[in-house]
């Protein structure tokens, strides 16, 4: 059984984001259930439109998965004022840790989104 914190590794290969500059960084708490904390700074190198609720999958958590449904949490960005305070990182029951917009919008080139998640996880 976990004893003591440790960190969590990410896989970015085989998405979108895959060559963007990002810092993943992670920690599982050894509390019952175990706690995934999650820091994520992400700017992405190319504009894309975001399809409403339809996620960018950003990294996987490697050997861990999310219990329950996902957990969401609010993304900081330097994207067109309206948009801000509605987009979304979310970490999956697979361990997938996404970000989703509650509409189709257009991100420009080089923004920058921040963030954190905190879930409930156990070994996958």
């Amino acid at each position: 059984s976990l004893t003591q914190t440790q960190r969590i590794r990410f896989d970015r290969s085989g998405t979108t984001s895959a060559n963007d500059e990002m810092h993943l960084s992670g920690a599982i708490l050894p509390v019952s259930p175990a706690i995934a904390v999650i820091s994520i700074a992400w700017v992405n190198k190319g504009a894309f439109k975001a399809q409403s609720w339809k996620a960018t999958t950003l990294a996987r958590m490697v050997g861990w998965k999310v219990i329950g449904s996902a957990v969401h949490s609010p993304a900081a960005e330097n994207i067109v004022y309206e948009h801000l305070g509605k987009n979304q990182f979310s970490a999956t029951g697979s361990g997938e840790i996404q970000y989703i917009t509650p509409g189709t919008i257009d991100i420009f080139a080089n923004a920058w989104h921040r963030g954190c998640l905190i879930a409930p996880v156990t070994p996958s």
